[in-house]
């Protein structure tokens, strides 16, 4: 089979080209599909619109590579361009086959198919074995196969059929795909990632796959999985030799999970005298001073964490699993082992008010936290979150689903009766402000600059933030 998997673009097309902000990455997902399927001979193209969103580029390369099979990979947020580019793709070539996945599918397969009659199947999760699998089976119009693909969705006649998810793939026999490995060098300067990393080539490379915690803002349900140390730092060195590679971000759920785990793959970059800098994603519950120290001494640049909030009633609301004392300690901690920290933010939970809101920003000074993001809580349908607000009667279960589908997700109504849509729009731009903008920050960014380089690309950021074009995405 020939297949043209497409990363989705998260803002609409026509807004891609002027996206600012962003949080971009290589396509690490579908690289690891495109390997899956190409070992069972299937020939695989990857077409990436955050590089090129025009939407009649992509009927170009369709019409130039032609494909039997489109996948089409998108979160939540950009979803409604899976509407516009299935339609599209269908009009021109019906008998081609659209199978959508990535993060997109923490929404119920069966509404996305409902809502979009483009969409031939729907793969929910991890897709390498699923997606490689489903190419076997039309190729062969094996039909009875279908049946049987863990966590695939499809149709019979006019119903969706929704195969359940049993069977995970084994991290350990995962392996990074090296041969496919992009810089994206000429596209990452307006990334986060290069202001808090440095220049590319940067790589996103995972340790695990899976997580244990129960967040119920988040889809994600798969259990947690971890991959070898050894066969994570031969990647490495590796990518080091063949790529140039020297700066890294492990992509996993949460990095220090099993903090044995963390120690192991440490220790290997530190006895092979790997010489790179990495960040992390993580919680604050997850992390100790002597680990803190040892991935410092392993080159651990920054660590990303999952905030949220320093109140302990939205923390609760959230389902977080911590507490305000395990955010300061570990704050507090990061910063003795001289790692850079950046906390994602939450405004908007159950329960919260502007007060609120203003003592985050406050205390986050207070722990000396070197970056911030914030969002307004969304409630994207599929989740634990936005089950609640349905059955407290908030939202209405089809207007909510519509608005996921639709891409109005940021204008559903969320919980707190004290702060209108509206106005959290307006604190998260304060907020913004008021941490990036103290003279204190500013000094101590300054200060902490390494390079010429590095202080372009700190200007060019506040420059976005001054003219507030923070997008969605962040």
């Amino acid at each position: 089979m020939r297949v043209l998997l497409v990363r989705v673009p998260l803002e609409a097309c026509d807004l891609m080209q002027y996206s600012t902000f962003s949080y971009f990455a290589e396509p690490a997902g579908l690289n690891y599909i495109a390997e899956a399927a190409e070992k069972r001979a299937h020939k695989v193209h990857i077409h990436d619109m955050y590089l090129d969103p025009d939407p009649a580029r992509l009927m170009d390369a369709i019409s130039i590579y032609g494909p039997d099979i489109v996948g089409l990979s998108s979160l939540i947020i950009g979803y409604d361009n899976v509407a516009l580019l299935s339609g599209m793709v269908k009009t021109v070539y019906p008998k081609i086959k659209i199978v959508v996945g990535g993060p997109c599918t923490f929404m119920p397969p069966a509404v996305m198919m409902k809502d979009n009659p483009n969409i031939d199947y729907v793969i929910k999760g991890e897709g390498e074995a699923a997606f490689a699998s489903l190419c076997d089976a039309l190729e062969q119009c094996a039909w009875s196969e279908i049946r049987k693909i863990d966590g695939l969705s499809y149709r019979e006649a006019d119903h969706v059929i929704e195969n359940p998810k049993r069977r995970f793939i084994n991290a350990e026999t995962l392996s990074f795909p090296v041969n496919r490995y992009n810089s994206y060098k000429e596209y990452l300067h307006g990334s986060i990632i290069t202001t808090v990393m440095g220049e590319p080539p940067i790589v996103f490379m995972e340790t695990s796959r899976g997580c244990q915690f129960s967040c119920n803002f988040c889809g994600v349900w798969e259990p947690y999985r971890k991959r070898d140390p050894e066969k994570v730092v031969d990647e490495l060195a590796l990518l080091n030799v063949r790529h140039n590679v020297k700066r890294v971000i492990f992509a996993d759920y949460s990095f220090t999970t099993d903090q044995k785990h963390v120690e192991q793959i440490c220790s290997l970059i530190l006895d092979r005298g790997l010489k790179i800098e990495w960040g992390c994603d993580t919680r604050v519950d997850c992390v100790s001073l002597p680990l803190l120290k040892l991935m410092k001494r392993a080159g651990c640049r920054i660590i990303f964490y999952g905030v949220e909030s320093f109140s302990q009633k939205t923390l609760d609301a959230l389902n977080k699993g911590t507490n305000v004392v395990a955010i300061k300690e570990a704050l507090k901690n990061t910063r003795k082992a001289k790692i850079q920290s950046l906390a994602y933010m939450m405004l908007g939970a159950p329960g919260e008010t502007r007060g609120m809101v203003l003592k985050n920003s406050k205390m986050l000074h207070q722990c000396g936290v070197d970056y911030a993001l914030w969002g307004v809580v969304r409630l994207f349908c599929g989740t634990p979150l936005f089950e609640r607000a349905v059955k407290a009667g908030l939202i209405q279960r089809d207007e909510g689903q519509r608005d996921c589908m639709s891409g109005n997700i940021d204008q559903i109504p969320v919980f707190s009766d004290t702060l209108s849509y509206a106005e959290m729009k307006v604190l998260e731009m304060q907020v913004i402000k008021r941490f990036y903008f103290r003279f204190g920050y500013v000094f101590k960014r300054i200060t902490g600059i390494r390079d010429l380089e590095e202080l372009l690309r700190l200007a060019k950021q506040i420059r976005y933030l001054l003219f507030d074009k923070v997008l969605r995405f962040c």
